[in-house]
C-alpha cells in the first residue's frame, strides 16, 4: 500500500519536471541572446564612459511583446575562465537599456558602456563579468529565463592619456608656433629697418646752388 502511493507520488512529480522541462527548453528557443560570450580587448582605464563596439541582441520569438531586464553582476570565482578573474566592481559595467520592452517577433539592442577608475593598478588585467537578460513572465507562466553573456575584459597595459588631455597638448603646440611666429616678425622687421638705416646713412650728399637775379 505505502509502496504503490510513493510509486504514485514519484509518477506525478515525474510527469510535472518532464512538462516543466519541454515547456522551458521550448521558451528558450523563443527567447535568447547574442553573442553569449565575447572578450573585450585593450580596454581603457580611464576614468570615464567608454563604449564597447560589440553589441548584445535579445531575441524575442514569442507572439507578444516581452519586458527584459539587463543588469552585470560579479560571477564567482570558481566559474571564471581559465587565467580571469571576477571583475571588482561591476558598477564599472553599464549596459543601455537596463530595461526594454521587445515587441513580438523581434529584437532588441543592448549596447555596453565601460566606466573603469583611472587608476595605475587597473592596468593590464583581465576580468569576468557576467550580464544577465532576464525576461520577465507574463501571469502563468512557469520559470524565469535568464540567459547570461559572458563578458572577458582585457585592459591596456598603460594608463591612458588624462581627460581632456589631447586638447591640452593641441592649444600648447598652438601657444608655441604663435610665439615662433611673433618671434620670427620681430626678427625681420629689426633686421629691414636696419638696412634702411644703412642705406640713408651712405647716400650721398647733393650740393645745391643758389641763383642769384
Amino acid at each position: 500500500m505505502w509502496a504503490s502511493k510513493t510509486a504514485f507520488i514519484t509518477s506525478i512529480a515525474l510527469i510535472i519536471f518532464l512538462i516543466s522541462s519541454t515547456y522551458l527548453a521550448g521558451a528558450e528557443s523563443s527567447f535568447s541572446i547574442s553573442p553569449d560570450e565575447f572578450t573585450v580587448r585593450r580596454a581603457p582605464p580611464m576614468g570615464e564612459p567608454w563604449r564597447i563596439q560589440q553589441e548584445l541582441v535579445v531575441w524575442n520569438r514569442d507572439n507578444v511583446e516581452r519586458v527584459v531586464f539587463v543588469t552585470a553582476e560579479i560571477p564567482p570565482e570558481n566559474a571564471v575562465r581559465e587565467n580571469y578573474i571576477p571583475i571588482p566592481n561591476d558598477n564599472w559595467v553599464i549596459p543601455i537599456p537596463s530595461s526594454i520592452l521587445i515587441p513580438e517577433n523581434s529584437f532588441a539592442k543592448i549596447q555596453i558602456i565601460l566606466n573603469i577608475p583611472r587608476w595605475e593598478n587597473l592596468t593590464d588585467k583581465k576580468w569576468e563579468v557576467w550580464i544577465p537578460v532576464e525576461r520577465q513572465p507574463l501571469p502563468g507562466e512557469v520559470g524565469v529565463l535568464r540567459p547570461t553573456v559572458r563578458l572577458k575584459i582585457e585592459t591596456t597595459s598603460e594608463l591612458p592619456p588624462p581627460p581632456g588631455g589631447t586638447n591640452y597638448l593641441i592649444f600648447i603646440a598652438i601657444g608655441i608656433v604663435i610665439v615662433i611666429v611673433a618671434v620670427g616678425v620681430w626678427i625681420w622687421s629689426r633686421r629691414n629697418g636696419e638696412r634702411k638705416h644703412k642705406k640713408i646713412a651712405h647716400f650721398p650728399r647733393q650740393g645745391v646752388r643758389i641763383l642769384k637775379i
